[in-house]
C-alpha cells in the first residue's frame, strides 16, 4: 500500500500527538492512597450446638501476619468475625470465598467491629478487608478447614 505525503504520520508526530492527548492525566495529583490499614483486633468465634453463645477465639492474631489457619467442625455452619481496625475511621467489610468464588459478603457495623459469618460446607476461606478515609486497601485472610 502507498501513502502520500499529505496522508503520512511520522511515529514522531504520533508519539507527540499522543503525550500532549494525555499530559492532562499525567499532570494531576497522584491519587492519595494512604492510611493504616490494620487491624488491632481479629477473633473468629464458632457457634457450636445449640448454644447463642461463640466458642472461644479460634485466631491467635498478630497485626504483622495476614494469613490464618483454622479447624472447624463439619456441624458449625456460623461463626462470629470481630474485626476492630487500628484506624477508628477505617471500614471493615468481610467475603468469603469457596474454591476462589465468593460466596458471601458481610459489612462490620462500625459501631459493632462485628459480623456473623456463614460457614459454608467444604473448605472456605475469609477475607478481612480494611479501607481507611485515605484510600488505602489491605486484607487478612483466615483459611477455614473443615474436619
Amino acid at each position: 500500500m502507498r501513502y502520500s505525503r499529505r496522508h503520512f504520520v511520522s511515529l514522531r508526530t504520533l508519539g507527540l500527538a499522543f503525550a500532549v492527548a494525555l499530559s492532562p492525566a499525567f499532570m494531576q495529583g497522584a491519587m492519595d492512597c494512604s492510611g493504616d490499614t490494620t487491624l488491632a483486633e481479629l477473633e473468629l468465634r464458632a457457634f457450636e450446638g445449640d448454644s447463642c453463645m461463640p466458642a472461644e477465639n479460634m485466631v491467635a492474631f498478630d497485626p504483622q501476619v495476614k494469613v490464618y489457619q483454622v479447624e472447624v467442625p463439619d456441624l458449625v455452619t456460623q461463626a462470629m468475625l470481630i474485626a476492630e481496625p487500628t484506624d477508628p475511621t477505617a471500614g471493615v467489610a468481610v467475603q468469603c470465598y469457596v474454591e476462589g468464588v465468593m460466596v458471601a459478603q458481610h459489612v462490620s457495623d462500625p459501631e459493632q467491629r462485628w459480623t456473623v459469618v456463614d460457614l459454608p460446607e467444604g473448605d472456605s476461606q475469609i477475607h478481612v478487608y480494611v479501607k481507611p478515609a485515605g484510600g488505602a486497601v489491605s486484607w487478612y485472610a483466615i483459611d477455614v478447614h473443615r474436619f
